[in-house]
């Protein structure tokens, strides 16, 4: 179990429309070993130290550069090395545990998100890049893997002695979800003491007898999960063996239904094992959309997709983009247009400017479009990002 935190829709829309004189992103790798607590602290301490020189740098505020770091001092915990009077210990001795426990709690990404006056942190399922990004708003793009792939998976544990639909979670303990009228194993849904036929009983006998017998118990425990699983869209995964998964897969209406399987029995199972061996399907159904784009992205091009990032930013702009896969890692200096979109690229990136993949990104998700975040080697030739137009916009470049 990780310990995360995921920005909400709501809360993303609101943290791409904030502004301010300095807002000061920044991207640390962790570790969720509780003994690396001090080198995940001291990793942050250098990125914002780094934030801080930008700032410097481009003559910012000295009251917000000293409210910025006076925020950034007392996350790091470093209020705990002064010496201060007893007194004054006993009064910070809450908040210290806290900030103890939030680093003792991490999990393999932070993000803080800064103002003067504010500051967000998010802990991420998914590791960064190191980074520190100062602008008039806030660089967004590294959240978007963690708030746009799955953080559960239901598991349906299925066995002719027992079965049990598993709900297992990134960030929380496995919980086993009890379903009214779901039969307690083949036994109880057949009303026989045994399907396994050796000799003949009624019309009934030997290898199709037993099928006969597990088909009947197949259906019963899918029509006993349909109520749990209507209007739902989480990813389910089978547990199991054959000739049980193939059976449940041909009766199978639950339009979620992953093909990976966790082979073997799973009575020998706990339920934290099945989250264990559930989880990483998350990552791979993820890939697996990922490839969908790009595959979609050849057939459309040029007419309704495109890797080109002007266009992308016009289009974005106007909510003309349907889906979007954006390198979660690049930086592209410039300024993008709040009134047609049309970029302004930049030679270096400092505080006068932001990442142009960044505000494409923020603008494609605040206006409906699916957006999904990759590595660089995902995208083809490499590009910054992929775009599904909605409807051919303008004249397509690339």
């Amino acid at each position: 179990m990780l310990h995360i935190d995921i920005p909400t829709l709501p809360e993303f829309k609101a943290l791409a429309a904030a502004r301010s004189d300095a807002c000061v992103s920044l991207y640390v790798p962790t570790s969720p070993v509780t003994d690396n607590e001090w080198p995940n602290r001291i990793a942050f301490k250098d990125l914002a130290q780094e934030a801080l020189s930008q700032l410097q740098e481009a003559g910012a505020d000295k009251r917000q550069m000293a409210s910025l770091k006076e925020q950034f001092d007392h996350l790091v915990g470093r209020d705990q090395d002064d010496n201060d009077n007893n007194k004054i210990r006993k009064r910070q001795r809450k908040t210290s545990n806290a900030l103890d426990e939030f680093w003792r709690n991490q999990a393999n990404g932070l993000a803080v998100l800064t103002t003067p006056d504010t500051m967000r942190t998010y802990r991420l399922q998914h590791q960064p890049k190191p980074l520190a990004e100062v602008a008039d708003r806030f660089h967004l793009t590294p959240l978007l893997r963690d708030m746009t792939s799955p953080h559960r998976i239901l598991v349906l544990a299925l066995s002719v002695e027992a079965v049990r639909l598993v709900h297992a979670f990134v960030n929380l303990p496995p919980a086993e979800i009890k379903v009214s009228d779901l039969p307690k194993n083949a036994e109880e849904a057949t009303r026989r003491p045994s399907v396994h036929l050796r000799a003949p009983r009624g019309h009934l006998q030997n290898l199709e007898g037993e099928k006969v017998l597990l088909h009947k118990y197949v259906r019963k425990v899918h029509d006993a999960l349909r109520g749990v699983l209507a209007g739902q869209a989480t990813p389910l995964a089978l547990a199991g063996a054959e000739p049980l998964i193939s059976m449940f897969r041909s009766v199978n209406t639950y339009p979620y239904l992953v093909e990976e399987v966790i082979n073997g029995n799973p009575q020998l199972l706990t339920n934290a094992q099945l989250e264990d061996a559930a989880l990483p399907i998350l990552d791979r159904l993820y890939a697996r959309e990922l490839k969908t784009v790009v595959m979609l992205y050849d057939e459309m091009k040029p007419r309704r997709a495109t890797t080109d990032l002007s266009y992308v930013a016009h289009a974005a702009t106007a909510g003309a983009v349907d889906q979007l896969v954006v390198d979660l890692d690049a930086v592209i200096p410039g300024v993008v247009s709040d009134i047609d979109g049309s970029v302004t690229y930049a030679a270096s990136d400092d505080a006068e400017t932001y990442s142009v993949v960044d505000e494409v990104a923020k603008r494609a998700l605040c206006t409906g479009a699916r957006v999904l975040g990759a590595r660089q080697q995902e995208l083809p030739n490499n590009a910054p990002l992929v775009a599904i137009l909605r409807y051919q916009f303008g004249l397509t470049r690339r």
